[in-house]
């Protein structure tokens, strides 16, 4: 369906944008400030685009600032691509208009969210998912429906449409994740291997991480863990799945995985989350390394944009209110 990326001018936009990325060094130097206005001093020397950003700002509005650069890549990244590659392209960032979807429902059913926080959605809306722009300025249920009405996962709220005010939050966005995941991992199949083994790597280790949170934390049956994972095994068998949703701990989780490719992922049950991303960038980054003509490229470089979005943020508010850099330091993924 996708041929190699063989363009050089995208080869050569990815590399540096690569180049643009914060190195380990300058990540610990911005780690290394004591106060936000030197931190914002470096950031706005690394990323120019960043001049609006002073120390008063909230992580809201850094985030949204930080957004504008990341769609800025992904369009400049987007417009090198052929019919067939733009449209597996955006099957794969469709995770950022299900992350839209979320929040506004979200709001909608809790009213917990303010226009402040939810401005952060235009960067996405008013220049790629232009198909649902205006989202976040809804504020009824019945027009949230008839804006998402042409979508694939609609029909995952007309399920619930005569109950659309009370509808369970939760399944929901369980369903948008499972949704988003097969779609992305039967498009993988046909394209190649890596591809393939990134989708389903991220699938087995969310997966897992289901499977421990809904038993630590919220003592869900062997049977409504299922309802909740992504119907997918890539190289997690079904057995060891089985095996999986039998465990009562921890340690008998890691026991399992101990027979799998995963045994050295997790080290201890507070760095679960932690763990998984640093084993996932790690993937993305040998790929982007040395599959060079692979459209796997471009997934890892989208990928590790968004990750170092994530340091950034997590070290900004981390000096904000003065949280022990050893405690930043754990939330980084280097």
């Amino acid at each position: 369906m996708v041929n190699a990326l063989k363009y050089p001018a995208l080869n050569a936009k990815m590399k540096g944008m690569y180049a643009n990325k914060f190195s380990e060094s300058e990540l610990e130097e911005l780690l290394r400030q004591t106060n936000l206005k030197d931190a914002i001093i470096i950031l706005k020397s690394k990323f120019p685009g960043l001049e609006n950003i002073d120390e008063s700002m909230h992580r809201k509005k850094l985030e949204q600032e930080l957004n504008n650069l990341f769609i800025i890549d992904i369009l400049k990244l987007y417009k090198y691509l052929n019919k067939d590659e733009k449209e597996v392209f955006m099957e794969f960032i469709s995770k950022y208009e299900l992350n839209c979807i979320k929040n506004v429902f979200r709001n909608l059913t809790t009213n917990k969210e303010t226009s402040t926080n939810l401005k952060n959605i235009d960067n996405w809306t008013n220049k790629i998912f232009t198909s649902i722009d205006g989202i976040n300025q809804i504020s009824k249920e019945k027009d949230f429906l008839e804006l998402i009405k042409s979508k694939k996962y609609y029909d995952i709220f007309k399920e619930y449409e005569e109950v659309i005010e009370k509808a369970p939050l939760e399944d929901i966005e369980v369903k948008l994740d499972q949704f988003y995941f097969k779609r992305v991992y039967d498009l993988s199949k046909k394209i190649n291997k890596t591809f393939e083994k990134m989708i389903g790597t991220e699938i087995d280790l969310l997966n897992i991480i289901w499977i421990f949170r809904s038993k630590e934390y919220f003592h869900y049956s062997e049977e409504e863990i299922k309802q909740i994972i992504i119907p997918i095994n890539y190289k997690l068998t079904k057995s060891k799945m089985d095996e999986l949703l039998l465990t009562t701990d921890f340690d008998d989780i890691k026991a399992v995985l101990s027979e799998t490719i995963y045994k050295d992922v997790f080290t201890y049950k507070e760095n679960i989350e932690h763990d998984k991303d640093k084993f996932l960038y790690n993937m993305y980054m040998k790929f982007f390394r040395t599959k060079l003509f692979n459209i796997c490229t471009l997934f890892c470089n989208i990928n590790l944009i968004d990750i170092e979005i994530k340091n950034i943020i997590n070290i900004i508010e981390g000096i904000r209110y003065k949280i022990d850099k050893v405690e930043i330091q754990k939330k980084i993924i280097i």
